[in-house]
Protein backbone atom coordinates (compact mmCIF):
# COMPACT_ATOMS: atom_id res chain seq x y z
CA UNK A 1 0.00 0.00 0.00
CA UNK A 2 3.28 2.08 0.89
CA UNK A 3 4.77 1.93 -2.71
CA UNK A 4 1.39 2.81 -4.45
CA UNK A 5 0.32 5.40 -1.89
CA UNK A 6 4.16 7.25 -3.14
CA UNK A 7 3.36 6.78 -6.70
CA UNK A 8 0.19 8.45 -6.63
CA UNK A 9 0.95 11.52 -4.59
CA UNK A 10 4.40 11.64 -7.61
CA UNK A 11 1.51 11.42 -9.88
CA UNK A 12 -0.60 14.24 -8.19
CA UNK A 13 2.74 16.50 -7.87
CA UNK A 14 2.74 16.91 -11.81
CA UNK A 15 -0.33 18.85 -12.22
CA UNK A 16 0.30 20.71 -8.79
CA UNK A 17 3.88 21.73 -10.32
CA UNK A 18 2.53 22.82 -13.30
CA UNK A 19 -0.44 24.82 -12.07
CA UNK A 20 1.79 26.52 -9.54
CA UNK A 21 4.10 27.33 -12.76
CA UNK A 22 1.14 29.14 -14.36
CA UNK A 23 0.55 30.77 -11.62
CA UNK A 24 4.06 32.30 -11.36
CA UNK A 25 3.72 33.26 -14.98
CA UNK A 26 0.51 35.30 -14.40
CA UNK A 27 1.59 36.65 -11.02
CA UNK A 28 5.12 37.75 -13.03
CA UNK A 29 2.42 39.15 -15.93
CA UNK A 30 0.37 41.71 -13.29
CA UNK A 31 3.44 42.49 -11.56
CA UNK A 32 5.24 43.92 -14.61
CA UNK A 33 2.57 44.72 -17.16
CA UNK A 34 -0.17 45.72 -14.30
CA UNK A 35 0.95 47.09 -11.19
CA UNK A 36 4.28 48.36 -12.59
CA UNK A 37 3.81 51.83 -13.98
CA UNK A 38 6.69 51.95 -16.35
CA UNK A 39 5.85 51.41 -19.86
CA UNK A 40 6.84 47.53 -21.40
CA UNK A 41 9.32 47.22 -24.61
CA UNK A 42 7.16 44.89 -26.36
CA UNK A 43 3.53 44.84 -26.20
CA UNK A 44 2.25 41.19 -26.17
CA UNK A 45 -1.40 40.71 -25.02
CA UNK A 46 -2.21 38.41 -22.09
CA UNK A 47 -4.12 36.08 -23.91
CA UNK A 48 -0.96 35.28 -26.56
CA UNK A 49 1.31 35.46 -23.55
CA UNK A 50 -0.76 32.94 -21.38
CA UNK A 51 -0.90 30.73 -24.36
CA UNK A 52 2.76 30.68 -24.97
CA UNK A 53 2.96 29.65 -21.18
CA UNK A 54 0.98 27.01 -21.25
CA UNK A 55 2.77 25.14 -24.36
CA UNK A 56 6.30 26.02 -22.86
CA UNK A 57 5.36 25.04 -19.19
CA UNK A 58 5.36 20.60 -20.15
CA UNK A 59 9.06 21.70 -20.93
CA UNK A 60 9.58 22.74 -17.50
CA UNK A 61 7.89 19.82 -15.62
CA UNK A 62 10.18 17.69 -18.39
CA UNK A 63 13.20 19.62 -16.48
CA UNK A 64 11.72 18.94 -12.66
CA UNK A 65 11.36 14.74 -14.23
CA UNK A 66 15.27 15.14 -14.37
CA UNK A 67 16.03 16.73 -11.65
CA UNK A 68 14.53 13.82 -9.77
CA UNK A 69 11.45 15.60 -8.27
CA UNK A 70 9.43 13.00 -9.51
CA UNK A 71 10.93 9.92 -8.22
CA UNK A 72 9.24 7.64 -5.22
CA UNK A 73 10.95 8.51 -1.87
CA UNK A 74 9.87 6.01 1.53
CA UNK A 75 11.38 9.09 3.42
CA UNK A 76 11.83 12.63 1.93
CA UNK A 77 13.89 15.27 3.27
CA UNK A 78 12.46 18.94 2.99
CA UNK A 79 15.80 20.51 2.66
CA UNK A 80 16.41 17.76 -0.18
CA UNK A 81 13.31 18.32 -2.37
CA UNK A 82 13.36 22.04 -1.93
CA UNK A 83 17.42 22.08 -3.38
CA UNK A 84 15.97 20.08 -6.36
CA UNK A 85 13.15 23.10 -6.70
CA UNK A 86 16.12 25.48 -7.11
CA UNK A 87 17.91 23.42 -9.51
CA UNK A 88 14.74 22.56 -11.75
CA UNK A 89 13.48 25.96 -11.61
CA UNK A 90 16.82 27.45 -12.25
CA UNK A 91 16.92 25.63 -14.85
CA UNK A 92 13.60 25.86 -16.45
CA UNK A 93 14.25 30.12 -16.66
CA UNK A 94 17.45 29.91 -18.45
CA UNK A 95 15.58 27.52 -20.62
CA UNK A 96 12.93 30.28 -21.60
CA UNK A 97 15.57 32.85 -21.40
CA UNK A 98 17.36 31.08 -24.33
CA UNK A 99 14.07 30.50 -25.96
CA UNK A 100 13.44 34.11 -25.96
CA UNK A 101 16.99 35.40 -27.17
CA UNK A 102 16.48 32.67 -29.91
CA UNK A 103 13.22 33.75 -31.56
CA UNK A 104 13.38 36.67 -33.82
CA UNK A 105 9.95 38.39 -31.95
CA UNK A 106 9.92 38.86 -28.36
CA UNK A 107 8.24 35.86 -26.35
CA UNK A 108 7.28 38.73 -23.29
CA UNK A 109 6.44 42.03 -22.89
CA UNK A 110 9.45 43.00 -21.13
CA UNK A 111 12.96 40.88 -20.52
CA UNK A 112 12.30 41.27 -16.73
CA UNK A 113 9.38 38.76 -16.64
CA UNK A 114 10.97 35.39 -16.71
CA UNK A 115 13.06 37.24 -13.52
CA UNK A 116 9.70 37.42 -12.01
CA UNK A 117 8.22 34.44 -13.12
CA UNK A 118 11.57 32.63 -11.71
CA UNK A 119 11.05 34.07 -7.83
CA UNK A 120 7.12 33.42 -8.20
CA UNK A 121 8.36 29.69 -9.30
CA UNK A 122 10.53 28.96 -6.74
CA UNK A 123 7.29 30.12 -4.12
CA UNK A 124 4.65 28.53 -5.71
CA UNK A 125 5.96 25.35 -6.04
CA UNK A 126 7.64 25.17 -2.80
CA UNK A 127 4.51 26.04 -0.95
CA UNK A 128 2.47 23.46 -3.27
CA UNK A 129 4.82 21.02 -2.45
CA UNK A 130 4.77 21.77 1.14
CA UNK A 131 0.62 21.70 1.13
CA UNK A 132 0.34 18.79 -0.48
CA UNK A 133 2.97 17.04 1.61
CA UNK A 134 1.29 18.18 4.78
CA UNK A 135 -1.75 16.45 3.27
CA UNK A 136 0.38 13.08 2.91
CA UNK A 137 1.97 13.81 6.51
CA UNK A 138 -1.70 13.50 7.25
CA UNK A 139 -2.85 10.77 6.07
CA UNK A 140 -0.25 8.58 8.01
CA UNK A 141 -2.54 9.20 10.83
CA UNK A 142 -5.23 7.34 9.36
CA UNK A 143 -3.02 4.66 8.04
CA UNK A 144 -2.81 5.39 4.69
CA UNK A 145 0.38 5.35 2.76
CA UNK A 146 2.10 4.07 5.85
CA UNK A 147 5.00 2.03 5.56
CA UNK A 148 4.78 -1.45 7.51
CA UNK A 149 8.90 -2.45 8.74
CA UNK A 150 9.92 -5.96 10.12
CA UNK A 151 13.65 -4.80 12.09
CA UNK A 152 16.21 -6.99 12.67
CA UNK A 153 18.26 -6.83 15.54
CA UNK A 154 17.76 -5.31 18.70
CA UNK A 155 21.03 -3.30 19.66
CA UNK A 156 21.80 0.44 19.63
CA UNK A 157 21.49 0.57 15.79
CA UNK A 158 18.74 -1.20 16.38
CA UNK A 159 17.15 0.46 19.00
CA UNK A 160 17.44 4.28 17.48
CA UNK A 161 15.95 2.95 13.98
CA UNK A 162 13.44 2.03 15.93
CA UNK A 163 12.86 5.15 17.88
CA UNK A 164 13.31 7.47 14.75
CA UNK A 165 10.47 5.36 12.98
CA UNK A 166 8.19 5.87 16.40
CA UNK A 167 7.72 9.76 15.80
CA UNK A 168 4.49 11.00 15.04
CA UNK A 169 3.99 11.36 11.17
CA UNK A 170 7.04 9.32 10.26
CA UNK A 171 5.11 6.89 7.86
CA UNK A 172 6.48 3.82 9.19
CA UNK A 173 4.72 1.29 11.85
CA UNK A 174 7.45 -1.36 13.17
CA UNK A 175 5.03 -4.82 13.45
CA UNK A 176 7.84 -7.20 14.60
CA UNK A 177 11.61 -7.87 15.51
CA UNK A 178 13.30 -10.54 15.04
CA UNK A 179 16.77 -11.21 17.07
CA UNK A 180 18.29 -14.21 19.12
CA UNK A 181 20.30 -12.59 21.23
CA UNK A 182 19.25 -12.40 24.74
CA UNK A 183 17.34 -9.59 26.58
CA UNK A 184 16.16 -8.36 22.68
CA UNK A 185 12.80 -8.54 24.06
CA UNK A 186 13.63 -5.91 26.93
CA UNK A 187 15.71 -3.70 24.51
CA UNK A 188 12.91 -3.49 21.69
CA UNK A 189 10.16 -3.06 24.56
CA UNK A 190 6.89 -2.38 23.10
CA UNK A 191 6.56 -4.62 19.47
CA UNK A 192 6.72 -8.36 19.31
CA UNK A 193 10.28 -9.86 18.95
CA UNK A 194 10.66 -13.77 17.04
CA UNK A 195 13.44 -15.95 17.26
CA UNK A 196 13.09 -16.61 13.29
CA UNK A 197 11.50 -15.55 10.01
CA UNK A 198 9.45 -18.51 10.54
CA UNK A 199 8.46 -18.13 14.07
CA UNK A 200 7.31 -14.29 12.54
CA UNK A 201 5.48 -15.30 9.50
CA UNK A 202 3.12 -17.51 12.09
CA UNK A 203 1.62 -14.02 13.21
CA UNK A 204 -0.73 -13.09 9.86
CA UNK A 205 0.17 -9.37 10.84
CA UNK A 206 3.95 -9.85 10.41
CA UNK A 207 3.00 -11.47 6.86
CA UNK A 208 1.57 -7.99 5.43
CA UNK A 209 4.71 -5.72 5.56
CA UNK A 210 6.52 -3.45 3.01
CA UNK A 211 10.05 -3.21 4.21
CA UNK A 212 12.53 -5.83 6.14
CA UNK A 213 15.22 -3.46 7.55
CA UNK A 214 18.54 -4.80 9.41
CA UNK A 215 20.57 -3.35 11.65
CA UNK A 216 22.34 -4.77 14.16
CA UNK A 217 21.62 -8.63 15.13
CA UNK A 218 23.11 -11.72 16.25
CA UNK A 219 21.43 -13.82 13.59
CA UNK A 220 23.38 -16.42 11.32
CA UNK A 221 24.33 -15.49 7.71
CA UNK A 222 22.76 -17.91 6.45
CA UNK A 223 19.50 -16.97 8.23
CA UNK A 224 20.09 -13.21 7.00
CA UNK A 225 20.03 -14.90 3.42
CA UNK A 226 16.91 -16.47 4.17
CA UNK A 227 15.22 -13.13 4.94
CA UNK A 228 16.88 -11.40 1.65
CA UNK A 229 15.63 -14.73 -0.26
CA UNK A 230 12.27 -13.88 1.28
CA UNK A 231 12.45 -10.02 0.54
CA UNK A 232 12.98 -10.97 -2.92
CA UNK A 233 10.23 -13.53 -3.02
CA UNK A 234 7.98 -10.89 -1.95
CA UNK A 235 8.93 -7.91 -3.74
CA UNK A 236 9.66 -6.50 -0.40
CA UNK A 237 12.72 -3.76 0.21
CA UNK A 238 15.25 -5.01 2.14
CA UNK A 239 17.85 -2.30 3.48
CA UNK A 240 20.87 -2.86 5.63
CA UNK A 241 23.37 -0.80 7.77
CA UNK A 242 26.62 -0.86 6.11
CA UNK A 243 28.89 -2.11 8.38
CA UNK A 244 26.78 -5.02 9.38
CA UNK A 245 25.97 -6.87 6.15
CA UNK A 246 28.48 -8.52 3.66
CA UNK A 247 25.84 -9.55 0.61
CA UNK A 248 26.88 -7.86 -2.37
CA UNK A 249 24.01 -6.66 -4.25
CA UNK A 250 23.87 -5.74 -8.00
CA UNK A 251 21.76 -2.53 -7.57
CA UNK A 252 21.57 -0.88 -4.74
CA UNK A 253 20.89 2.66 -3.37
CA UNK A 254 22.51 4.69 -0.49
CA UNK A 255 19.92 6.23 1.60
CA UNK A 256 19.14 7.24 5.51
CA UNK A 257 16.91 5.82 7.57
CA UNK A 258 15.90 8.13 11.70
CA UNK A 259 19.14 9.48 10.60
CA UNK A 260 21.42 6.48 10.17
CA UNK A 261 22.96 5.49 6.43
CA UNK A 262 21.58 2.40 5.38
CA UNK A 263 21.71 0.63 1.57
CA UNK A 264 18.53 -0.43 0.08
CA UNK A 265 19.42 -3.66 -2.18
CA UNK A 266 16.96 -3.15 -5.54
CA UNK A 267 16.36 -6.07 -8.36
CA UNK A 268 15.32 -4.20 -11.16
CA UNK A 269 14.98 -0.41 -12.16
CA UNK A 270 11.31 -1.18 -12.96
CA UNK A 271 9.50 0.45 -10.06
CA UNK A 272 7.33 4.08 -9.64
CA UNK A 273 7.89 5.83 -12.97
CA UNK A 274 9.48 3.40 -14.88
CA UNK A 275 6.33 0.80 -14.20
CA UNK A 276 4.11 3.75 -15.80
CA UNK A 277 5.78 3.86 -18.57
CA UNK A 278 6.17 0.58 -19.11
CA UNK A 279 2.40 -0.50 -18.54
CA UNK A 280 1.64 2.56 -20.88
CA UNK A 281 3.41 1.29 -23.82
CA UNK A 282 2.65 -2.12 -23.15
CA UNK A 283 -1.15 -1.26 -23.36
CA UNK A 284 -1.15 1.13 -26.52
CA UNK A 285 1.39 -1.09 -27.70
CA UNK A 286 -1.55 -4.40 -27.53
CA UNK A 287 -4.26 -2.08 -28.70
CA UNK A 288 -3.03 -1.09 -31.47
CA UNK A 289 -1.68 -4.36 -32.65
CA UNK A 290 -5.02 -5.85 -31.98
CA UNK A 291 -7.39 -3.70 -33.99
CA UNK A 292 -4.74 -4.50 -36.75
CA UNK A 293 -4.20 -7.93 -36.77
CA UNK A 294 -7.90 -8.96 -36.02
CA UNK A 295 -8.52 -9.47 -39.89
CA UNK A 296 -5.45 -11.59 -40.25
CA UNK A 297 -6.93 -13.81 -36.59
CA UNK A 298 -10.04 -14.28 -38.48
CA UNK A 299 -8.70 -15.54 -42.07
CA UNK A 300 -6.65 -17.74 -39.92
CA UNK A 301 -9.81 -18.63 -38.12
CA UNK A 302 -11.52 -19.84 -40.82
CA UNK A 303 -8.67 -22.24 -42.45
CA UNK A 304 -8.77 -23.63 -39.16
CA UNK A 305 -12.02 -24.66 -39.00
CA UNK A 306 -11.75 -26.35 -42.29
CA UNK A 307 -8.85 -28.46 -41.57
CA UNK A 308 -8.44 -29.04 -38.29
CA UNK A 309 -11.71 -28.41 -36.18
CA UNK A 310 -10.72 -27.53 -32.70
CA UNK A 311 -10.20 -24.65 -30.41
CA UNK A 312 -8.89 -21.26 -32.17
CA UNK A 313 -6.41 -20.65 -28.79
CA UNK A 314 -4.72 -22.23 -26.72
CA UNK A 315 -4.75 -21.66 -23.49
CA UNK A 316 -1.44 -22.72 -21.21
CA UNK A 317 -0.49 -21.87 -17.47
CA UNK A 318 2.63 -20.01 -17.43
CA UNK A 319 4.40 -18.18 -14.19
CA UNK A 320 3.86 -14.57 -13.97
CA UNK A 321 5.03 -11.74 -11.94
CA UNK A 322 5.99 -12.67 -8.34
CA UNK A 323 5.37 -16.52 -9.44
CA UNK A 324 1.36 -15.94 -9.72
CA UNK A 325 -0.36 -17.96 -12.76
CA UNK A 326 -1.84 -17.11 -15.84
CA UNK A 327 -3.51 -18.50 -18.63
CA UNK A 328 -1.49 -17.09 -21.96
CA UNK A 329 -3.19 -17.16 -25.24
CA UNK A 330 -1.51 -18.78 -28.18
CA UNK A 331 -3.02 -19.77 -31.84
CA UNK A 332 -3.77 -23.64 -31.85
CA UNK A 333 -0.85 -24.70 -33.89
CA UNK A 334 -1.15 -28.75 -33.04
CA UNK A 335 -3.74 -30.99 -34.49
CA UNK A 336 -6.01 -31.35 -31.59
CA UNK A 337 -6.08 -34.76 -30.17
CA UNK A 338 -1.73 -34.22 -30.17
CA UNK A 339 -2.56 -31.47 -27.86
CA UNK A 340 -1.32 -31.78 -23.91
CA UNK A 341 -4.76 -31.47 -22.20
CA UNK A 342 -7.20 -32.60 -24.85
CA UNK A 343 -7.55 -36.01 -23.26
CA UNK A 344 -7.87 -37.77 -26.62
CA UNK A 345 -6.69 -39.78 -26.12
CA UNK A 346 -3.41 -38.17 -24.75
CA UNK A 347 -3.18 -36.33 -21.81
CA UNK A 348 0.56 -35.38 -21.84
CA UNK A 349 3.57 -34.77 -24.50
CA UNK A 350 5.45 -37.63 -23.95
CA UNK A 351 1.88 -39.96 -23.73
CA UNK A 352 1.32 -38.19 -27.65
CA UNK A 353 4.77 -38.90 -28.97
CA UNK A 354 4.64 -42.24 -27.59
CA UNK A 355 1.53 -42.87 -29.37
CA UNK A 356 2.77 -41.61 -32.54
CA UNK A 357 5.63 -44.27 -32.63
CA UNK A 358 8.25 -41.04 -31.87
CA UNK A 359 9.23 -41.93 -28.22
CA UNK A 360 12.88 -41.08 -29.27
CA UNK A 361 11.59 -37.56 -29.28
CA UNK A 362 10.83 -37.83 -25.42
CA UNK A 363 14.86 -36.65 -24.26
CA UNK A 364 15.04 -33.56 -26.55
CA UNK A 365 11.17 -32.22 -25.58
CA UNK A 366 12.09 -32.41 -21.57
CA UNK A 367 15.34 -31.20 -22.15
CA UNK A 368 14.25 -27.72 -24.02
CA UNK A 369 10.67 -27.90 -23.53
CA UNK A 370 10.06 -27.92 -27.01
CA UNK A 371 10.98 -29.81 -30.38
CA UNK A 372 12.81 -28.76 -33.63
CA UNK A 373 10.60 -31.13 -36.28
CA UNK A 374 7.46 -31.52 -34.01
CA UNK A 375 5.42 -34.42 -35.67
CA UNK A 376 2.03 -33.00 -33.50
CA UNK A 377 2.25 -30.26 -35.46
CA UNK A 378 0.05 -29.48 -38.08
CA UNK A 379 1.29 -28.21 -41.63
CA UNK A 380 -0.77 -24.78 -40.65
CA UNK A 381 0.61 -24.46 -37.33
CA UNK A 382 4.13 -24.84 -38.84
CA UNK A 383 3.92 -21.99 -40.89
CA UNK A 384 2.41 -20.33 -37.97
CA UNK A 385 4.93 -21.44 -35.29
CA UNK A 386 8.14 -20.18 -38.29
CA UNK A 387 6.55 -17.32 -38.81
CA UNK A 388 5.65 -16.24 -34.46
CA UNK A 389 2.09 -15.57 -35.43
CA UNK A 390 0.67 -17.84 -33.35
CA UNK A 391 2.23 -15.83 -30.18
CA UNK A 392 0.46 -13.11 -31.11
CA UNK A 393 -2.63 -13.17 -29.26
CA UNK A 394 -0.79 -12.54 -26.48
CA UNK A 395 -1.33 -9.11 -27.03
CA UNK A 396 -4.28 -9.79 -25.23
CA UNK A 397 -2.80 -11.45 -21.99
CA UNK A 398 -0.27 -7.81 -22.46
CA UNK A 399 -3.79 -5.94 -22.77
CA UNK A 400 -5.05 -7.44 -19.48
CA UNK A 401 -1.83 -6.76 -17.59
CA UNK A 402 -0.40 -10.53 -17.35
CA UNK A 403 1.93 -9.83 -19.88
CA UNK A 404 4.43 -7.01 -21.07
CA UNK A 405 5.47 -6.98 -24.92
CA UNK A 406 8.80 -7.23 -23.87
CA UNK A 407 10.05 -9.29 -20.59
CA UNK A 408 11.41 -12.96 -19.60
CA UNK A 409 10.12 -15.86 -21.28
CA UNK A 410 6.85 -17.10 -20.12
CA UNK A 411 7.52 -20.31 -18.42
CA UNK A 412 5.76 -22.91 -16.71
CA UNK A 413 6.42 -23.90 -12.82
CA UNK A 414 8.66 -26.83 -14.04
CA UNK A 415 10.64 -25.03 -15.41
CA UNK A 416 11.76 -22.58 -12.44
CA UNK A 417 13.69 -24.99 -10.90
CA UNK A 418 16.57 -23.85 -14.03
CA UNK A 419 16.85 -20.32 -12.71
CA UNK A 420 18.08 -21.82 -9.30
CA UNK A 421 18.82 -19.04 -6.30
CA UNK A 422 17.76 -16.55 -9.32
CA UNK A 423 14.35 -17.71 -9.49
CA UNK A 424 13.03 -15.40 -7.57
CA UNK A 425 14.97 -12.18 -9.74
CA UNK A 426 13.53 -13.94 -12.77
CA UNK A 427 9.81 -13.57 -10.73
CA UNK A 428 10.28 -9.69 -10.24
CA UNK A 429 8.99 -8.67 -13.63
CA UNK A 430 6.01 -9.92 -15.95
CA UNK A 431 6.58 -12.07 -18.44
CA UNK A 432 6.91 -11.17 -21.99
CA UNK A 433 6.00 -11.78 -26.01
CA UNK A 434 9.60 -11.24 -26.67
CA UNK A 435 12.47 -10.40 -25.14
CA UNK A 436 16.24 -10.52 -25.73
CA UNK A 437 15.88 -14.39 -25.79
CA UNK A 438 13.92 -14.04 -28.70
CA UNK A 439 16.45 -11.51 -30.64
CA UNK A 440 20.01 -13.45 -29.51
CA UNK A 441 19.29 -16.94 -31.31
CA UNK A 442 15.56 -17.59 -29.96
CA UNK A 443 14.79 -21.77 -30.24
CA UNK A 444 18.71 -22.25 -31.58
CA UNK A 445 19.98 -20.93 -27.78
CA UNK A 446 20.43 -23.67 -25.53
CA UNK A 447 18.56 -23.85 -22.47
CA UNK A 448 21.14 -22.23 -19.73
CA UNK A 449 21.72 -19.33 -22.36
CA UNK A 450 18.29 -18.43 -21.94
CA UNK A 451 18.30 -18.63 -18.84
CA UNK A 452 21.15 -16.33 -18.27
CA UNK A 453 19.10 -13.78 -20.83
CA UNK A 454 16.45 -13.63 -18.67
CA UNK A 455 18.34 -12.92 -15.42
CA UNK A 456 20.50 -10.11 -17.54
CA UNK A 457 17.14 -8.40 -18.71
CA UNK A 458 15.32 -8.25 -15.08
CA UNK A 459 18.89 -6.97 -13.68
CA UNK A 460 19.38 -4.03 -16.37
CA UNK A 461 15.54 -3.11 -18.01
CA UNK A 462 15.90 0.12 -19.14
CA UNK A 463 12.65 1.86 -21.17
CA UNK A 464 15.37 2.33 -23.94
CA UNK A 465 16.07 -1.49 -24.05
CA UNK A 466 12.62 -2.08 -24.45
CA UNK A 467 12.41 -0.35 -27.12
CA UNK A 468 15.71 -1.65 -29.26
CA UNK A 469 14.87 -5.08 -28.36
CA UNK A 470 10.97 -4.52 -30.02
CA UNK A 471 12.78 -3.00 -33.47
CA UNK A 472 15.60 -5.89 -33.39
CA UNK A 473 12.40 -8.21 -32.62
CA UNK A 474 10.65 -7.62 -36.18
CA UNK A 475 13.92 -8.06 -38.50
CA UNK A 476 14.49 -11.33 -36.25
CA UNK A 477 10.68 -12.50 -37.13
CA UNK A 478 11.17 -11.21 -40.45
CA UNK A 479 14.26 -13.28 -41.15
CA UNK A 480 12.41 -16.43 -39.15
CA UNK A 481 15.82 -17.24 -37.60
CA UNK A 482 15.81 -19.71 -34.59
CA UNK A 483 11.78 -20.27 -34.92
CA UNK A 484 10.12 -23.53 -34.42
Amino acid sequence: MRKRSELIFSLILVPVDYFALVAAFVAAYIVRVKIDVRPVAHPVEALTYLKFALILLPIWILIFALAGLYNQSSQRGRLGELGKIFVAVSGGVMFTILLDFLQPVPLFPSKSIPIYAYGFGLLFVSLARIIVRAIQRGLFSYGVGVYRILIIGSGDLAQKIAAGLSRPHSGYKIVAVIDIAKGAGKRMKGYPVYESLEAALHDLVVKDIDEIVQADSALESDEILDLVGYSTNHHLTYRFVPNQFGVYAVRSEMGNLAGIPVISMKRTALDGWGRILKRSLDFAGALLGLIILSPFFAIIFVIMKFTDNGPFFYLHRRLSRSGGEVRIYKIRTMIWKYCPGASRPYKTAQEALTGMGHADLIPEFEAAQKLEHDPRVSRLGDFLRRTSIDELPQLINVLKGEMSLVGPRPIIPAELEHYGEQGSSFLALKPGITGLWQISGRSDLSYRERVKLDIFYVENWTLWLDIKILLRTVAVVLGRKGAY
